[in-house]
């Protein structure tokens, strides 16, 4: 048993070793520039009114991972901050067309301000939670010249099939 403890060990190793050289890179679906900026599971989704821009409501999406999980770019840009607002690290990058993407309640921020990004770049990474309801996340926001949209219309493209569980 405990060299079968030690053979299994010792391959996770390897295992986490091998994927830290080549991580995996979302690239963008068909029909979008854009990539997600990390795998995991949508927790909370954007709610916002759409009659009044500054009424209450969720302007983004929640991407629930592991703690320590990295935060990409996701498309090309121009970090326009990379800070602390009221105790939450946030990422915010310019992408072309008047498009911002903001990475909030992040653990880590690896990017600087005015520092240009490509698609798959880390810019951070999950931190806890900020709501104790949700595991730890990712909210992820977009806008496009200043208006908050749904941000996963970015990363899902002209066709979407494939995400879609039919449960029997």
């Amino acid at each position: 048993m405990r060299v079968l403890a030690v053979v299994v060990l010792a391959g996770s190793i390897a295992m986490q070793h091998a994927s830290a050289a080549a991580p995996v890179l979302p690239a963008p679906r068909p029909g979008t520039l854009f990539a997600v900026p990390l795998y995991g599971t949508l927790v909370k989704t954007y709610d916002a009114p759409l009659d009044n821009p500054y009424a209450p409501g969720h302007r983004s999406d929640n991407i629930a991972a592991p703690i320590g999980t990295a935060v990409r770019a996701s498309a090309a840009g121009v970090v326009s901050f990379a800070g602390n607002v009221v105790g939450n690290l946030s990422v915010t990058i310019d992408h072309a067309d008047g498009i911002k993407t903001t990475y909030s309640y992040l653990g880590t921020i690896v990017a600087r301000r005015n520092q240009r990004v490509a698609r798959g770049d880390v810019v951070g990474t999950v931190g806890p939670s900020h709501d104790a309801s949700l595991p730890p996340n990712v909210q992820l926001s977009a806008r496009r010249d200043g208006v908050y949209f749904d941000p996963l219309e970015l990363y899902v493209g002209s066709g979407y099939a494939d995400l879609i569980e039919l449960v029997g």
